[in-house]
């Protein structure tokens, strides 16, 4: 009789393993916190939500820290957006923020 698998069918096989989608949403994260930008949140949100998919569903801790930071992302992004200046409107970004704070 064979032994059971390795690794898991997964839905989706194209999709890396939990450990490499948490090492790149931390480097996205600490690229984050040095220069706070649009791109970076979203790119760190898509993250978030891939730990969120049905193959990373075996581990329960995965499942509840990947939701509370697809929510923490979410504020960050829709924060970036209502803080875009709109035209003809002299608005302030996040980083223009952070870097002249009078």
């Amino acid at each position: 009789m064979q032994a059971a698998s390795i690794n898991p069918m997964r839905y989706d096989p194209a999709l890396p393993d939990a450990e490499s989608v948490m090492a790149s949403l931390l480097y996205i994260a600490t690229l984050y916190i040095k220069k706070p930008t649009y791109e970076l949140a979203k790119q760190a949100l898509r993250l978030a939500e891939t730990l969120t998919a049905p193959e990373y569903a075996d581990s329960d801790l995965i499942c509840r820290v990947s939701r509370r930071m697809c929510v923490q992302w979410t504020l960050l992004v829709n924060e970036h957006e209502q803080s875009a200046p709109q035209p003809g409107n002299a608005g302030h970004s996040l980083t223009q923020l952070n870097e002249n704070p009078s």
